[in-house]
């Protein structure tokens, strides 16, 4: 039988099994297509929404990075021209760069101190630096004990001896802790948290990533990690109070290098503050004494420091009464007591330290951006005179211009200022930025950097992006 003749006998059903088949055939490879198809548009729409994501994330980066960038410009002008007679020029320039936009985005600069929100770069000498702080002082913190007070002298002094209550190498090795205390200045203040009974809640509080921001996790209460009050305000804990990360500056308010008082000339003193010659072969003179120190230029007549004749036309308040100890012969030229003018300028341009070597000189704390708990702690915890520099400070558009400004309040005594100046100044020289970069699709991305303008250009010490 031909093929013809077969198919001429194949029956109708036959036929039409054969175009249901076809149709199966058909069908299968249409909803094939179609899962092809969906999935392709799948892939491609969650690219597209990935693709949006990374370019929403970078938009918000450099929207970020701008804010930084225009802080850290900021920052290099004043101290290229700095406004000797206005120290808060410095800040309010800072506040009016919290916000920008750009095309692509907006930044946002805050932080808080205190527990109270600010615009602006968090200036770090409004806290004080913990390589600076006395025994007294550190015994101010909220929840400090005597044995964790000694345990941190213990950790950056350059001794094994244990102080008090303290610990030592022989602690630290003893538990197996797989280090040993420093024996030197702190670096950071969360290497505070190796020290025996610094506990990090202690020194975090509820700003646990150390951002000087209050984030959402930081006010939900028990929702998230880490436990908060739920309030509306953080808690900073002792990092509120305390840095590693100021540093004295070596220029003087000037702008120019400070002049170092065992170091210069008759006539540069005379040419820069304004002293007599006599001054400042006395001041000199003074620079040259082991561990001279600034601050007993407020409480002692110059003339007292050298164990020279006083001028007998002058008179100082600052004097104690004690015996100079030095030779009055009356054919030595007497030397005047320096008026507040001269001492101003004494203060904001000379120095007793040196600034050679590897290592920063830690850096003071800002009467113009402490918080009241900060000159709280500074003077032993004496709330009325925190209160007091607070309200001069308040009163004037300048705010302090030099901490001998200090000595025009009753509640300071010139003996009592003069033991805490060399922890004082009245302008930042490292801030840290907490700049939050919003895209316009919303994306966030948060930039932390501490950035230091002792010396131009002004420099990243720390970066990080959240």
């Amino acid at each position: 039988m031909t093929d013809g003749e077969d198919r001429l006998m194949r029956t109708p059903y036959a036929r039409t099994r054969d175009r249901g088949s076809a149709t199966i055939v058909v069908l299968w490879s249409i909803a094939i297509a179609s899962v092809i198809v969906a999935a392709t548009q799948m892939v491609t729409w969650r690219t597209t929404v990935l693709g949006r994501a990374a370019l929403g994330r970078v938009q918000a980066r450099w929207a970020a990075r701008a804010g930084m960038e225009r802080v850290i410009a900021t920052l290099a002008s004043h101290t290229q021209t700095p406004d000797t007679e206005d120290p808060m020029s410095l800040v309010r320039d800072l506040e009016l760069d919290w916000e920008g936009t750009l095309e692509s985005g907006t930044w946002d600069i805050r932080h808080v101190a205190e527990g109270e929100e600010f615009r602006g770069p968090l200036d770090l000498h409004s806290r004080i630096n913990i390589n600076l702080i006395t025994k007294s002082q550190l015994l101010e913190l909220p929840e400090m004990n005597i044995d964790t007070t000694d345990a941190i002298l213990d950790w950056k002094d350059e001794d094994d001896e244990v102080q008090g209550i303290g610990a030592e190498r022989s602690f630290y090795e003893g538990r197996d802790l797989g280090y040993v205390p420093r024996n030197a200045p702190f670096k950071s203040i969360t290497e505070l948290e190796l020290v025996a009974g610094a506990w990090p809640e202690f020194i975090r509080g509820e700003d646990w990533n150390l951002n000087n921001r209050l984030d959402s996790n930081e006010d939900d209460g028990e929702s998230s990690a880490p436990d908060d009050d739920f309030d509306g305000r953080m808690d900073s804990g002792w990092a509120g109070y305390l840095t590693a990360r100021s540093v004295d500056s070596p220029l003087g308010r000037s702008g120019y290098p400070k002049i170092n008082l065992a170091d210069t000339s008759v006539e540069d003193l005379m040419e820069n503050t304004g002293v007599d010659e006599a001054q400042a072969e006395a001041l000199m003179t003074y620079g040259a004494t082991p561990n001279a120190i600034m601050g007993s230029l407020l409480a002692i007549d110059l003339a007292e420091l050298v164990g020279a004749p006083a001028a007998s036309n002058t008179s100082s308040r600052r004097t104690t009464g004690r015996s100079s100890g030095g030779s009055n012969n009356s054919t030595e030229t007497p030397v005047a007591a320096l008026s507040p003018e001269q001492l101003r300028a004494i203060f904001a341009e000379c120095t007793t330290t040196s600034y050679e070597g590897p290592e920063v000189v830690s850096g003071k704390v800002n009467l113009n951006t402490a918080g009241p708990e900060v000159l709280r702690i500074i003077f032993a915890g004496d709330s009325a005179i925190a209160e007091s520099i607070m309200a001069y400070r308040q009163s004037r558009a300048e705010g302090i211009t030099s901490i001998v400004d200090l000595l025009e309040l009753r509640r300071i005594d010139p003996d009592v200022l003069a033991t805490v100046a060399d922890q004082l100044d009245v302008t930042g020289w490292v801030y840290s930025i907490s700049s939050r970069g919003k895209s316009s699709s919303g994306q966030e991305v948060e930039i932390h950097a501490v950035v230091d303008r002792s010396t131009l250009p002004v420099k990243i010490i720390e970066y990080r992006e959240d």
